[in-house]
């Protein structure tokens, strides 16, 4: 099978195949609404493709037969990556321009208020005809925004990059870095650590990007979900095992739920009760690692 058809196998829906040596995201068959899956392809014809939702290790593919797979002019290859970072600038100019049009939240909004949350920690958050809006920032910089309705149907800006991008709930003088997934997760941690900076990375597989842009140090712990369903569906548990390779990266901590049906910190606060927010600093506070400054 050639590269293509390979990826059509294992459920990838990309919308061109480019044998250019750069990463691309793509829709999955499980999950057609997102893009979980990754692949490259280099001009001497080697592949490699992973599904960031279900797979823990990259797949790898070989053309062999060719010693070389046909090579790109350099000239078209300049050209579309040329229109690539337009269409990048022109996708964040619109998501700034839905911030700039979006007003603050006022009071909770309906998501929030199912999950069981309060208003501490949504001072950065925006609502657009009903949607929340959440800001995606690299450093100071917005780059994206990603809404939510209020029965949690979740979208990012299309085109905008979330690659790195992360949402950060500061406290002045914080003693532990928390860094979770999503927005519902993070204010749960949030609001159950009082002495927490929290950082939203918004999905599991780009923990590792923010971590490695960020760099936190001192008392330093990620905040995984724990897939458990999927774990004894696919023997696979993607939330804890990204989480785990984040932590890696610097020697971080690593906390999850347990014995819970949900799979993050924000289910936890929910089915825990009134002694929630005491139970979450304590299990993630006991995960907690230092991680000492380089450089």
């Amino acid at each position: 099978m050639n590269f293509e058809t390979t990826l059509a196998a294992a459920g990838f829906i990309p919308r061109a195949v480019i044998a250019d040596g750069k990463w691309r995201r793509c829709a999955t068959l499980d999950k057609p609404k997102k893009r979980n899956g990754a692949y490259v392809l280099h001009p001497d014809g080697r592949g490699y493709f992973r599904n960031w939702a279900t797979d823990s290790d990259v797949s790898a593919w070989a053309d062999g037969s060719a010693d070389r797979a046909p090579v790109i002019d350099p000239v078209v290859l300049d050209r579309r990556r040329a229109e690539e970072r337009r269409a990048r600038q022109m996708a964040m100019q619109g998501a700034r321009a839905r911030w700039a049009d979006s007003a603050p939240l006022r009071g909770l909004h309906p998501y929030l208020e199912r999950k069981g949350l309060s208003a501490i920690g949504c001072n950065t958050l925006r609502v657009y005809r009903g949607q929340l809006v959440v800001p995606v920032y690299w450093g100071n910089t917005l780059t994206s925004i990603q809404t939510i309705s209020e029965d949690g149907v979740k979208r990012f800006w299309p085109g905008a990059p979330v690659k790195g991008g992360a949402l950060v709930l500061e406290r002045p003088r914080a003693a532990v870095t928390a860094i979770c997934e999503g927005l519902a997760t993070g204010l749960a941690v949030y609001q159950s650590l009082r002495h927490a900076t929290v950082i939203v990375a918004f999905d599991a597989g780009n923990l590792i990007h923010v971590v490695d842009r960020i760099r936190p140090t001192g008392s330093v712990v990620i905040c995984a979900d724990n897939d458990h369903a999927t774990e004894l569906k696919r023997g696979t548990n993607p939330g804890r095992e990204k989480a785990a390779n984040a932590a890696e990266l610097i020697g971080a901590g690593v906390a999850w739920p347990e014995d819970i049906e949900g799979t993050d910190w924000a289910d936890a606060l929910a089915e825990w009760g009134i002694v929630a927010h005491k139970r979450i600093e304590r299990q993630v506070l006991a995960k907690a690692r230092y991680v000492a400054p380089t450089g």
